[in-house]
């Protein structure tokens, strides 16, 4: 019986050996099929892809790419690193039910993701890029747990019909960023009030957008961007906020709740380049004080699920194997961890 059960333990570790993946492909699941690509056939996926496929990226390095089909490309975290620009033009103005990106990095080459074509249901998960551009009618934009190392821009100059491209109009109308970490926002309109930042790190809001901003922060913490003159913040809400005062101001028509206020211009610092963090470790917010109402740290790095752009894939906690000699099957139990 141990020979048997030898033989067939060498069957399956030769049967995956076999089926074991490239070090560097590009992988399309298609109603639970699998096809393998090689690393530089990337173009090619997408195109062969229908609506509801999903793209697995290995590590490695990516040019620009459009996704013009309601896909979900996922790849494998900081090492899956894009070189360009992802470009998001889904024709038909679709609801979408899948997050689109999820595990892609852009941080290293000052990738932006923009959106050209009007969707609802957008989401992004544990990105890092430079910009992000939402130039297209939208609804129910959700941000989770990334970095963004410029600017979120929600609005865009449109053509007046006479030639003149001066006329800013907002064109997100609800939107989440949960857990992130974002240098900066621009409105450079006025934005409507479903607008939600929470357990977020923002550098500060752009030019003028201070002023513009009227949406809601929650356990959030908020700097000075530095537009070099004096803004107010009016008809918003902040709850458990940690918020930046310099040449800022809070106005009376806005919602505080539990929020705490400094003057100190280096609450958010900018050292060096487009990186950015918060002057306070995670250790000095507690220390001080800063409890959010879920109870953690104030920012990004507090709440259910912190920033992190290290994937969250099940792992084994605990095996068994077990031989049932009396029904001839080879029992097998796994525990693992939730996703």
């Amino acid at each position: 019986m141990n020979k048997i059960l030898f033989s067939i333990v060498s069957l399956l570790c030769m049967a995956m050996a076999c089926y074991a993946l490239p070090t560097s492909s590009v992988l399309l699941q298609h109603k639970g099929n699998v096809v393998i690509y090689p690393l530089d056939s990337l173009n090619a996926v997408l195109r062969d892809a229908v609506d509801e496929d999903t793209l697995f990226l290995s590590k490695g390095l990516y040019p620009s790419f459009t996704i013009d089909k309601k896909i979900t490309v996922r790849g494998a975290g900081e090492e899956t690193v894009v070189a360009g620009t992802i470009t998001i033009s889904i024709p038909d103005s679709v609801v979408l039910t899948a997050t689109v990106l999820e595990g892609i990095s852009m941080n290293d080459y000052n990738g932006d993701i923009v959106v050209t074509k009007p969707v609802n249901g957008f989401k992004i998960k544990q990105c890092a890029f430079f910009n992000l551009k939402l130039d297209a009618v939208m609804e129910d934009v959700f941000i989770d747990r990334c970095i963004c190392n410029g600017k979120i821009t929600l609005a865009s100059i449109d053509n007046d019909g006479l030639g003149n491209t001066n006329t800013w109009t907002t064109k997100v109308k609800s939107m989440t960023v949960a857990q992130s970490k974002i240098r900066a926002f621009n409105f450079e309109a006025y934005t409507p009030n479903d607008i939600t930042l929470t357990n977020c790190l923002i550098k500060g809001f752009n030019n003028n957008s201070c002023s513009l901003f009227r949406g809601t922060l929650i356990n959030t913490i908020i700097g000075y961007e530095g537009t070099g003159s004096n803004q107010t913040y009016s008809s918003c809400s902040f709850i458990n906020s940690l918020i930046c005062t310099y040449r800022r101001t809070i106005d009376s028509s806005c919602y505080v709740e539990n929020c705490w206020t400094t003057d100190d211009i280096n609450l958010v610092k900018n050292p060096a380049g487009t990186s950015f963090w918060c002057m306070y470790s995670s250790d000095e917010l507690l220390e001080n004080g800063y409890i959010g109402n879920d109870g953690t740290i104030v920012g990004c790095y507090g709440g259910a699920h912190p920033l992190t752009l290290a994937l969250s894939i099940p792992k084994v906690l605990s095996s068994d194997i077990k031989l049932d000699n009396e029904n001839r099957k080879l029992n097998v139990n796994l525990i693992l961890t939730a996703e």
